[in-house]
């Protein structure tokens, strides 16, 4: 009992921290629209590959809710389960890429204070998290950045100010 106590002991601290996004990409953007077209655009997942040069396609159920697996077509031909965690009405979503030893997320959300705001949030968890960080995390937050631009772009030419 004393082992599997000692054991114990050494691996829950490793586990939170492999599990704790303490380093997270963030990009923002403000949207001269309303929040209503901006949360429709963020939503149609159909129409992903037009403001995401990364994105061929994605095919979710109609009725997308928390919990539920998505398949996305990326632009080098894989197929990637995307799994929608969390969805809170009008104001964010996160969906979850499941990697060979952890996780990745991202986070779209809208805020409406003086102007409306869209923030796209990313980070890794699980074991190679640092790994995944320092090699892929950098490239990911370029992406973003133009990735963000490109939805604005769009969101103004198909959804009008």
């Amino acid at each position: 009992m004393k082992t599997l106590a000692k054991i114990a002991l050494f691996f829950l601290p490793l586990i939170g921290l492999a599990q704790n996004p303490d380093k997270t990409f963030e990009v923002s953007i403000l949207l001269e629209t309303s929040p209503e077209n901006a949360w429709n655009a963020i939503t149609d997942f159909s129409n992903f590959n037009t403001w995401d040069t990364n994105v061929v396609a994605v095919k979710c159920p109609e009725d997308v809710r928390n919990n539920q697996i998505c398949q996305m077509i990326s632009n080098t031909g894989d197929i990637i389960e995307v799994e929608l965690v969390e969805r809170i009405e009008n104001q964010s979503y996160t969906i979850r890429y499941k990697l060979s030893s952890g996780n990745f997320y991202v986070k779209r959300s809208l805020e409406n204070k003086d102007q409306l705001r869209f923030t796209e949030t990313a980070w890794f968890t699980g074991i190679s998290k640092k790994t995944f960080e320092k090699y892929k995390g950098d490239n990911y937050a370029s992406l973003m950045k133009n990735r963000i631009q490109s939805f604005k772009s769009y969101l103004e030419k198909d959804f009008g100010k």
